[in-house]
């Protein structure tokens, strides 16, 4: 979704919350794999993670003291995972979701673009179910087993849908500063960056914090194409902080010819038996 089309059009928003209604209950019971318990594994064994000095720099400007991920009172602050995923599959798995960094957001609540309430993602759907019930009736109607379903579902919570017909989709307001039906104010948008947003300025500065004061980067399971992510492996580079990458394929730390140790190998089992290897 283009976060331009999102933010002005109705229709977008209609179009939007109609295909999530088919796909996003699917994608938001994910399990973690073996990547992720290996990794929660070792942020319980203490191989992972840092802890670095605290900065207003790493906070929204505008939140609440009840709504920040991150407290002030040691004056310090630890973080263990930056990932460019939005399932939430890290804190799934037992990560301590206050050491990690969703680059992109989180898939699992939504946000009022008018007053910035945050709300469960769930419970949104609980409502988007009851009030277009009649319209997900004649959807699923369409599909015909569940192999058609699975093929409709794409990884992000969205679905294919065969009849593009989202007029009559009602999608629920702010219950704080909306009118409880679908309106152009105080409408919700998934805690997410689409494509043509950007990445919030203090999640940025918190990661370089992090990267600063680390004795090394380990990148596991990504091609580092995204600048939103390749940012902090130069950031690395630029400090002398050993960078160690595990990944089938070629990255572009690699491409671009920056001093790194590569593994070739599968980020499941691999970090697995680096498990097995500190029990």
């Amino acid at each position: 979704m283009i976060n331009d089309q999102f933010i002005k059009h109705h229709k977008m928003r209609q179009r939007y919350w109609g295909r999530s209604i088919i796909g996003w209950r699917e994608f938001s019971m994910s399990s973690p794999n073996e990547g992720h318990n290996a990794l929660s594994k070792l942020e319980k064994l203490g191989k992972i993670g840092v802890m670095f000095e605290d900065s207003s720099e790493y906070y929204k400007t505008d939140c609440e003291d009840s709504e920040l991920d991150w407290t002030f009172s040691a004056g310090y602050q630890k973080h263990t995972i930056i990932t460019q995923n939005v399932d939430g599959l890290h804190r799934k798995a037992g990560n301590n979701g206050k050491h990690v960094t969703e680059l992109h957001g989180k898939h699992d609540r939504i946000v009022c673009m008018t007053c910035g309430t945050y709300r469960c993602r769930l419970d949104f759907h609980n409502e988007l179910d009851e009030l277009n019930a009649s319209w997900l009736k004649d959807q699923l109607s369409d599909i015909s087993d569940s192999r058609e379903k699975s093929e409709q579902l794409r990884p992000d919570g969205d679905a294919f849908i065969r009849r593009e017909d989202y007029d009559d989709i009602v999608i629920p307001s702010c219950s704080e500063c909306g009118n409880g039906k679908s309106s152009e104010n105080g409408f919700y948008k998934p805690d997410v960056v689409f494509f043509g947003d950007t990445v919030p300025k203090h999640r940025v500065n918190r990661c370089y914090g992090a990267v600063d004061a680390s004795d090394g980067l380990l990148c596991i399971g990504s091609s580092l194409a995204v600048h939103s992510a390749y940012r902090f492996v130069q950031r690395a580079a630029a400090k002398k902080i050993p960078i160690a990458i595990l990944n089938v394929g070629e990255t572009r730390a690699e491409v671009n010819g920056l001093d790194l140790l590569k593994i070739e190998a599968p980020a499941g089992p691999t970090l697995s038996r680096l498990v097995e290897a500190f029990e």
